[in-house]
């Protein structure tokens, strides 16, 4: 045990020959790590394959486990202690909670709040009177607005009937189904 100890002491070192290594997988294996070298003829073997008797009943530890290997320098900073030191309290901001910006949330939720209740002709009520009488106008049951022709209100091709009557319409489809996946996704962020 005590060859293979110096041995590794050589190879730590980088004194050491391929020819002594060549015998000792494990050995080979930490050269091979360590210096990038290639051995051969070496036999690849798993380390919790290579079991002797004498390495698996001995445990040596090479440092006690206090010695971290950390090097002191002399007296940088001598030690105060921490009963004499009179250190003010923290001071701990208050907790501000971020308002999230809604914006496009709120855009999308009117919108299809809107278009919803074009549906059922609810906007007839507030903007029927720009349509003159005699026309396709709300008075008349057509109190839908068309959402291809919102721009003409004021006439007849602005308004078709409501959802009441069976009647739907692509555009109407369209905009409830956008704007109700766009609802849907930014309701789940």
């Amino acid at each position: 045990m005590s060859s293979d100890k110096e041995l590794l002491n050589r190879i730590l070192s980088g004194d050491f020959s391929p020819d002594e290594l060549a015998g000792n997988p494990i050995l080979v294996s930490l050269a091979e790590r360590v210096y990038g070298i290639k051995i051969d003829p070496v036999k690849m073997t798993k380390p919790r394959d290579f079991v002797e008797p004498e390495l698996a009943t001995e445990i040596t530890e090479v440092a006690p486990p206090t010695d971290m290997l950390i090097e002191v320098i002399g007296n940088i900073a001598p030690a105060i202690p921490v009963a004499n030191m009179d250190l003010p309290p923290l001071a701990i901001p208050p907790v501000v909670e971020v308002k999230k910006k809604n914006g496009l949330r709120n855009i999308v939720l009117a919108g299809f709040g809107f278009v919803f209740l074009n549906l059922f002709g609810v906007w007839s009520y507030v903007l029927g009177s720009l349509c003159p009488p005699g026309d396709l106008c709300p008075t008349n049951g057509f109190t839908k607005i068309n959402l291809m022709d919102i721009y003409r209100v004021n006439t007849g091709y602005g308004w078709s009937e409501p959802v009441q009557s069976g009647v739907f319409g692509i555009p109407d489809i369209v905009a409830i189904f956008v704007l109700g996946v766009a609802l849907f996704t930014l309701w789940r962020k």
